[in-house]
């Protein structure tokens, strides 16, 4: 019953209805290039955090290969906020006068990145996305005796799909990874667990929260945890009070006391508004820092139709229901079931469920510009 349901709502889009966007951080400012790069969520963490950063002239080149020399410089502000002392010489017989010496040392002595049997490290070499990975593990803390040998590729790939460090990258892993997609796995590793060291079992130990939960390298590094809640205000409008809006560029997610900083654009995004949103945080006691861009919850569902007569008709099929607490909206402001039946043409409406359950929580009515009425010289 729920598949034809959602037939029937394929159908109506296809009858000229449109589907809402998940709403996104408008952030083209970032890069002169923004527009080009798949992974923006991705990017805008990373630059967000300070990993990683644009050029001179204004572009992020998604597509650029990333080098070794890049890479530990990427790890180390992964392990560390200090920057390394300066490099003792000799390390490696190639890396005297690079810019990234410093990062290179640091990340060789504690094991996360290694040379060649010549004593090489190649600092200027693209690195390839299973290289990528395998230095991601050991900066997780994962065992690395098992990333040597003819085998390495293979106990490599196993422990990154297991860690779902590969996820969202589905291209050749034995090719040079470009800038965007090893943000995406710089991204991925993020979000796993930091282990400290292991048991005399061999089972692994992990940096603990106070729930006793393993902390993410995320939380672990940075301080900065997930938050999830629906957006009730920005500087666009205040969902709880008719005329208002913050002021600066704040959000306020529901069952949160303090606001949310965020950027410039998603401060300014109306879509955002009434959604239900995951987004990272680092708190503090008058304010909560947010990092990256806000992202709509996958399981949530937002459509938008020509009028009442639409929705009615979903509600009559049973695609859709109305939740017994329903919240209507009419231009952003608080309103009434009865501003539906005040709908003219031109007016839409956009139906929010927050879970995908097909229970609507939350009904925006946008009303059509209002005519202007013609001068006394176009009367005449």
């Amino acid at each position: 019953m729920r598949r034809l349901k959602w037939l029937f709502l394929l159908l109506v889009l296809a009858l000229g209805l449109s589907c809402g966007a998940a709403a996104a951080d408008v952030t083209a400012a970032r890069f002169r290039d923004w527009e080009e790069i798949s992974h923006q969520p991705e990017v805008a963490m990373l630059v967000d955090l300070g990993l990683v950063s644009g050029y001179g002239d204004g572009a992020f080149r998604p597509l650029n290969c990333v080098t070794r020399a890049e890479v530990s410089k990427i790890v180390t502000g992964l392990l560390t906020e200090a920057r390394p002392d300066a490099a003792a010489p000799g390390r490696f017989r190639d890396t005297a006068g690079c810019w990234a010496e410093d990062y290179i040392q640091f990340c060789a002595d504690r094991g996360v990145i290694s040379g060649d049997a010549e004593g090489n490290f190649r600092p200027g070499d693209n690195i390839t996305a299973r290289e990528l990975a395998k230095v991601l593990l050991a900066a997780l803390g994962c065992r690395t005796d098992g990333y040597t040998g003819a085998q390495w590729s293979e106990s490599v790939d196993a422990d990154a799909e297991q860690l779902g460090l590969y996820k969202g990258y589905s291209k050749d892993r034995s090719l040079f990874i470009t800038r965007e997609d090893a943000c995406l796995l710089i991204n991925n590793a993020l979000q796993c667990s930091v282990i400290t060291g292991y048991g005399a079992d061999g089972a692994p130990q992990y940096a603990l929260d106070d729930m006793m939960s393993p902390k993410s390298l995320l939380e672990y590094r940075f301080q900065v945890i997930p938050a999830t809640g629906v957006v009730e205000a920005n500087a666009v409008a205040d969902l709880r009070k008719a005329g208002a809006a913050l002021e600066g560029n704040l959000i306020h997610i529901g069952g949160y006391t303090r606001d949310f900083v965020v950027s410039e654009q998603t401060a300014a995004d109306a879509s955002l508004l009434g959604r239900r949103v995951t987004l990272y945080a680092r708190f503090y006691p008058t304010f909560n820092q947010v990092f990256g861009m806000p992202s709509v919850r996958a399981e949530e569902a937002s459509l938008t139709l020509a009028g009442p007569q639409e929705l009615q008709a979903i509600l009559d099929y049973g695609a859709m229901t109305l939740s017994a607490d329903v919240l209507y909206f009419e231009d952003l402001m608080p309103a009434t079931a009865a501003s539906l039946d005040a709908m003219v043409s031109g007016d839409t409406v956009t139906v929010v469920d927050h879970e995908g359950d097909g229970s609507v929580d939350m009904v925006f009515i946008t009303k059509a510009p209002a005519a202007e009425a013609p001068s006394a010289e176009e009367s005449d």
